[in-house]
């Protein structure tokens, strides 16, 4: 006689289930930095007009350069940068806020980039 505390039929259940919550668990990546960058120059956006994606969380780092002096402006998180003619800077930011931003060189009224948060 032999003594069976879980029936036979159940244990590949447990197994199935347990795979799953591990696969779920490695699937949750969190929070990631995002690194981007805009070069303008004659007037235009060497790499043309963007749209860099990230997710609600994440750190976004956008190196800058420029060969006139220009403020970068992020619409909607309201941060301007002010970069010299020939000079590299970055913006760095906490993606908190979501939906798609446009980068503009201020003076210009020109989007170099959209900046597009998911959530």
């Amino acid at each position: 006689m032999s003594l069976q505390l879980v029936p036979k039929k159940t244990i590949p259940t447990f197994v199935i289930a347990f795979i799953v919550l591990i696969l779920a668990a490695c699937g949750s990546d969190g929070p990631t930095d995002r690194n981007f960058s805009i070069e303008f120059a004659n007037g235009e956006p060497v790499a043309g007009v963007e749209t860099f994606t990230a997710d609600q969380g994440d750190t976004i780092n956008i190196a800058l350069s420029t060969d006139q002096t220009a403020t970068f402006h992020l619409h909607g998180y309201d941060l301007e940068f002010e970069i010299e003619a020939g000079s590299k800077d970055s913006m760095e930011l906490l993606a908190d806020a979501t939906g798609r931003f446009s980068i503009e060189i201020e003076e210009l009224e020109q989007d170099v980039a959209f900046l597009e948060i998911l959530p």
